[in-house]
């Protein structure tokens, strides 16, 4: 199969994957951009689409992907290496030893409701990089510093 039939499969796998899962094309395309920040199909990467498929697959879809599945702990669910870089960033912002702080197991609790960081998953870790931007901003203008923008730098 040449990449441009394996890709038109690949965009009728993922269509009636949504299908099968009930989405009408709003709830399909607001959930795309959720995914890889594209509302159509036709921009995402061969590698993104492979991973749409796998992702509407996880959430129930009766689908034969013809690629691999995404390697063990790093799976669609999981955190991206620049969530955890960020987490780390901002732990130790905080003043806190790192991911494996008593803090922020405490923190995680709070906010993603699991027992420690290595459990969390990507939608957690953005809910958990949120909070603790806003933590740090709130610590850093009660201490009289400046605001932090959104990327945690120094405003």
């Amino acid at each position: 199969m040449d990449a441009k039939a394996r890709r038109r499969l690949l965009l009728g796998l993922a269509h009636k994957a949504a299908t099968q899962l009930g989405m009408d094309e709003d709830a399909r395309r607001a959930a795309q951009m959720a995914y890889a920040g594209k509302a159509s199909l036709r921009d995402f990467t061969d590698s993104q689409l492979i991973g749409w498929c796998w992702e509407l697959k996880r959430r129930g879809a009766d689908i034969g992907i013809p690629a691999p599945p995404p390697k063990a702990g790093l799976g669609w669910g999981r955190p991206t290496e620049a969530q955890w870089a960020e987490i780390e960033r901002l732990a130790l912002a905080m003043g806190w030893s790192g991911l494996d702080d008593g803090a922020l197991r405490g923190f995680v609790r709070r906010t993603c409701e699991v027992e420690d960081v290595r459990f969390i998953t990507r939608g957690q870790a953005t809910a958990l990089i949120s909070g603790l931007r806003r933590w740090l901003a709130q610590r850093q203008r009660h201490a009289g510093h400046r605001a932090v923008d959104r990327a945690g730098r120094m405003a």
